[in-house]
């Protein structure tokens, strides 16, 4: 199979329909740990039956643990619930959280990882590392471009998965926090109420630029790239995914239908592919948001790409819709048998057939006996009903093809002899096929906590992030902030070198914070501005995993930080991110039990700032017409009167939306301090000079001086008091 085409699976019912319409896998959630949690998922019995059905028709099934796990969860729970499909023969998970990478790596080394979209591998280096942690397969974000997409497989040579069709989240996935800070719904644990698809007024200036009926701002298009096909599989991508767990059976089998006929097409005669007007009218009746767009395989963003205007949801196409139904629900795939049967006096019944399977050997013979017929009485056995007999395979996953029978004449045997060996027939059949996929060496990867040592310091450390010279300026006033991370993507050159040599003079460590996109083309520009700068400076602090690769490449001596957006949600992530010595940044979206439950040693914590909501590679102005590729400044104004500031990012083409309310947690500085993180970070994006001295003052004395703060409605608490489920 040069290709495989990949559905999504939101219910048993549809499982089985994307793969009776032609789907070559299927990935789907059981009842933890997946990133639709409001699907309705399958019980450990239905993926059981999924995965056997899926082998019998040559087929795979892909489990979704693509969420961050609690340590709870990974350590209580996760074997347990993957053990049973590991030895059924689960043909792979695909995985966001680290943690969760490194413990099925070593709790069951058979099990292909594949690595999701979720974890925003941007480029070739964090892929091939990957490797030796048994990820096979990368599932690229949906920004990368064709380019991008080839560059990672001509490098790696591992299997790319895709998507192709369905929804299109505006944020880099995984990347998200909005639906988390708003209303407590985390798309890291799946449960994303979709922030994105509500209105929004965009202000630019304390003026509104959007039109009254252009409210959709954030809500991309559905994509559909059933003419672009060709040049996407061309570009090195092996799987084909279709987005739609949440989606109604129907329209998994009508998509399916259709992109398996078009993939077919192709590699039967790839030169005269061409995509039917019907059928990509089809795809319209399905579901879409005001039309399609291609995704971003041919273009970095664009007004063509958004929604804007409220959805007007098409009439169904009834008798298209009924047909699929009819079509791939409630049916069986059949899969043919050439069967022999010897029916001789003084020898057994005998039934045989040749069954092909994945692994050596690649053909093998059933041969299955029974009892031995005798001479007939009365009324003999007839090669007519014994064919009948034989033919009758019901509800099984099996279709008798053809019949051959050598039988002797006058010979008797009871029908029921004859039903039974059937039945032995085809258990045998079964048996063969899944007992190749079976696995049986398991074993838990030892959880039991690393002693942590609760060492209050007697001096607090503190650093900041600034994002320009005046922030900078008025940070460096205050003593006790030993380090300093300026912003790359919002500093000039000119304005950075000052920074870094005046932060010397008064013996600051200075870092640079790396932009949160690092692309194929951000890695040439930040290379080119950059790379000088990075011998001066004391270190940098991580925003995406190929960051680091490229900065070891670079073979420089500098402290390594990881941002908070390198998750790190339990222990297991901890120790993975070990190898790299490196300082972490505690998660955004724990509470405070759940904090003092993880191993926060080495660990930095944000006590202070507006926590990015959004990184996405659309931008409002853009779509808006109103781009100068300046690194403008926006608000998105929600239908409550909340404003949402939005930096764009030129440089790097990306947006940085801001929450509403910053983070503010000095009122727990006492109770932080126990937890043993060894800095505290207050993060500077818009403040001016008079708020950023407020600021500072106000963790001096929470801090340094162990003063009890007032926290007011202008900040937020975040998850600290909250967290998500």
């Amino acid at each position: 199979m040069k290709v495989e085409l990949l559905a999504p699976g939101g219910s048993y019912e549809s499982v089985i329909a994307a793969l009776n319409a032609g789907a070559d896998a299927v990935y789907t959630g059981g009842e933890l740990f997946g990133a639709r949690a409001s699907a309705n998922n399958l019980s450990m019995e239905e993926l059981l039956d999924v995965i056997a059905y899926a082998h019998l028709h040559h087929k795979k099934i892909y489990l979704t643990i693509n969420t961050l796990l609690k340590n709870k969860e990974i350590k209580e729970r996760l074997f347990d619930f993957l053990k049973p499909l590991y030895e059924a023969g689960l043909d792979a998970v695909i995985v966001q959280d680290y943690g969760v990478l490194r413990y099925v790596h070593q709790s069951f080394p058979d099990l292909p990882i594949h690595a999701s979209t979720q974890m925003t591998i941007m480029g070739y280096r964090t892929a091939e590392d990957l490797k030796k942690y048994g990820v096979t397969r990368i599932v690229t974000p949906r920004e990368l471009s064709f380019g991008e997409i080839k560059n990672i497989y001509d490098k790696t040579h591992m299997e790319i998965e895709s998507f192709v069709h369905g929804a299109l989240c505006y944020c880099y996935s995984g990347q998200c926090m909005m639906s988390s800070f708003i209303g407590g719904r985390s798309g890291n644990r799946g449960r994303c109420a979709q922030p994105c698809r509500m209105e929004y007024d965009l202000r630019k200036d304390s003026k509104t630029i959007n039109q009254k009926n252009e409210k959709y701002i954030i809500s991309p298009k559905d994509i559909c790239t059933i003419e672009i096909l060709p040049k996407i599989i061309e570009s090195g991508v092996y799987s084909l995914k279709i987005e739609g767990r949440m989606k109604k059976l129907e329209y998994i089998a009508g998509v399916v239908e259709i992109y398996r006929k078009y993939l077919d097409l192709y590699l039967e005669d790839s030169e005269h592919y061409q995509v039917s007007r019907d059928d990509y009218e089809k795809l319209l009746s399905l579901f879409q948001r005001n039309g399609f767009s291609e995704s971003y395989y041919n273009q970095h963003n664009g007004r063509n790409m958004i929604s804007l205007k409220k959805v007007e949801f098409r009439k169904e196409n009834e008798s298209y819709t009924e047909y699929l139904k009819k079509e791939y629900s409630g049916k069986k795939l059949k899969e043919p048998l050439n069967i022999s049967v010897y029916c001789r006096k003084g020898e057994p019944l005998s039934i045989q057939t040749k069954i092909g399977l994945e692994t050596e050997p690649y053909e093998k013979e059933i041969i299955v006996c029974g009892a031995q017929p005798e001479t007939a009485e009365k009324k003999p056995l007839d090669e007519e009903t014994l064919r009948k007999q034989i033919a009758k395979l019901g509800n099984t996953d099996f279709v008798a093809k053809k019949i051959e029978i050598q039988m002797d004449e006058d010979v008797f045997l009871p029908i029921g002899e004859i039903k039974e060996l059937r039945r032995t027939f085809i258990k045998q059949i079964e048996q063969e096929i899944l007992g190749q996929f079976q696995k049986q060496n398991a074993v838990p990867m030892n959880s039991e906590r690393k002693p942590v040592k609760t060492v209050i310091s007697k001096e607090t450390s503190v650093s900041a992030t600034v994002w320009n010279r005046e922030q900078f300026q008025a940070v460096l006033d205050y003593d006790f902030l030993k380090t300093i991370y300026l912003e790359a993507a919002q500093f000039s050159l000119e304005n950075m070198k000052a920074c870094i040599t005046l932060g010397k003079k008064q013996n600051r460590k200075i870092f640079l914070a790396l932009p949160y996109v690092f692309r194929m083309k951000n890695e040439q520009f930040f290379e080119k501005r950059y790379f000088n700068l990075l011998s001066q400076v004391d270190g940098v602090l991580i925003r995406n995993i190929e960051e680091y690769y490229w900065i070891q490449e670079q073979s420089l001596n500098l402290e390594i930080r990881f941002d908070y957006n390198i998750y790190m949600m339990n222990d297991f992530a901890t120790d993975f991110y070990e190898q790299f010595q490196g300082t972490t940044t505690l998660p955004v979206e724990l509470n405070a039990k759940e904090l003092r439950n993880l191993n926060c040693q080495d660990s930095e914590m944000i006590i202070y700032g507006f926590i990015p909501l959004m990184i996405s590679a659309g931008c409002g102005l853009k779509t808006l017409n109103q781009c100068d590729k300046n690194n403008q400044r926006y608000e998105l104004k929600d239908r409550k009167g909340n404003l949402f500031t939005v930096q764009c990012v030129c440089d790097y083409c990306y947006n940085l939306m801001l929450n509403c309310k910053a983070l503010s947690l000095f009122k727990f500085a006492e109770e932080l301090k126990g937890m043993s993180v060894s800095s505290f970070r207050v993060s500077f994006t818009t403040e001016s000079k008079n708020e950023v001295c407020e600021i500072m003052e106000k963790a001096e004395q929470a801090l340094i001086q162990n003063q009890k703060i007032q926290e007011d409605e202008n900040t937020t608490r975040g998850h600290y008091t909250r967290g998500v489920l």
